[in-house]
């Protein structure tokens, strides 16, 4: 063969060869800009879903949060002041319908609407049957020696009002101190009825109560007082929030259950219902709606 088809072979082994190389590092360049690409992308992608993540699980687990302390059994951490005055926190009691009448005696220890933790008897009573007529709150001290009947006292939780009883056992000062509360302008829809059935469980002798709800106190607090009620007064779980007391309550003895033919006109919305109450009760008086039921 001659030398200079020699040299052809060799010159195209060698542009074949080069280009062979070339392609070769053209494809390595191709297969790095594809992983630099993929990890860029897969980066980004990682850094979105982090970014997501951190806005919405904390706003999901807020959220399951909430929906829990809304449940029946909740119970909430007491505040400083509720522990300095032995009050375990309030506690979501089971909800109970509404307009539940009857004429005659009611024994609420066997009636699940009120605190039942670890056992205890759910006295004084959240919820539940209760009379046709209400406790009225032109007198809004009810002493245990007038034995005030807790079924007309349940109605007026129906209403939206807070509820503190006490028992035998409260010592007089603080009995004073929650008869003067009665009396004070920030407390319009406030009632202190004497439980005088039995002691009040758990060793505590001062109840708070508005529909659903129940902090069990060892004594009494303004400061703790002040705080249930403007969390819980005309609450958005009371049925009737913002209705005043059934018309002509005041003229029944508390000691007194209407009978089932006492007048029980059909309840009217108040004029403007009152928004739930919520922070510190006001300093003036507040007006109530009139109402006939």
């Amino acid at each position: 063969m001659p030398k200079s088809s020699n040299r052809k072979n060799e010159t195209r082994r060698a542009n074949r060869d080069r280009r062979q190389r070339l392609e070769e590092m053209r494809r390595q360049q191709r297969a790095a800009e594809r992983r630099k690409n993929f990890l860029f992308a897969g980066s980004a992608i990682v850094i979105a879903i982090i970014l997501i993540a951190a806005a919405v699980i904390p706003a999901y687990l807020h959220d399951r949060a909430q929906k829990a302390k809304q449940k029946p059994g909740h119970q909430f951490a007491p505040t400083a002041a509720e522990t300095a005055a032995g009050c375990l926190g309030v506690h979501n009691d089971k909800l109970s319908p509404a307009a539940q009448h009857v004429a005659t005696a009611i024994d609420y220890t066997k009636q699940p609407y009120g605190d039942d933790r670890g056992g205890t008897s759910p006295i004084p009573p959240s919820g539940g049957e209760h009379n046709a007529v209400s406790l009225g709150d032109t007198v809004r001290f009810y002493p245990l020696a007038d034995k005030p009947r807790p079924e007309r006292a349940v109605h007026n939780l129906e209403h939206g009002y807070v509820v503190a009883w006490y028992d035998a056992k409260l010592p007089a000062a603080d009995v004073a101190k929650l008869k003067a509360l009665t009396t004070a302008p920030g407390f319009p829809r406030m009632l202190v009825v004497g439980w005088w059935q039995s002691d009040l469980p758990a060793g505590k002798h001062l109840v708070l109560t508005s529909w659903g709800q129940t902090d069990r106190c060892g004594s009494e607090s303004d400061a703790v007082i002040t705080q249930f009620y403007g969390s819980h007064v005309d609450s958005n779980l009371a049925p009737e929030k913002g209705f005043p007391p059934i018309s002509g309550a005041d003229k029944y003895p508390s000691g007194q259950l209407p009978s089932a033919g006492a007048p029980t006109p059909a309840p009217t919305a108040p004029a403007t219902t009152p928004a739930t109450t919520t922070g510190t009760p006001s300093i003036g008086p507040t007006p109530t709606p009139s109402k006939t039921k």
